[in-house]
């Protein structure tokens, strides 16, 4: 029957399914380990106290959350404020 076909290549295709998620969960763990190891390697390589390091870091840290230069737009007029 045509009917109980389709249910087993559904169920096939939900097992495929299953073995791919598992598969890309494992894949983006070893790409973590990966870049752990690197950044490991990266901090082992410097030579600096820890705090010296911990300095550095902060720096780093705060240059990521300065804010782009975009020019800001007025919202009632729609115009950059350098005009």
């Amino acid at each position: 029957m045509k009917l109980d076909r389709l249910k087993a290549e559904l169920e096939k295709a939900r097992q495929k399914a299953a073995e791919w998620q598992a598969r890309i969960k494992d894949i983006e763990r070893q790409i973590t380990e990966q870049e752990n190891l690197e950044i490991i390697q990266a901090v082992r390589g410097v030579t600096a106290s820890p705090e010296e390091l911990k300095t550095i870091l902060g720096m780093i840290q705060s240059m990521k959350e300065l804010p782009q230069s975009e020019p800001k737009v007025k919202e009632e007029t729609g115009k950059n404020e350098e005009e």
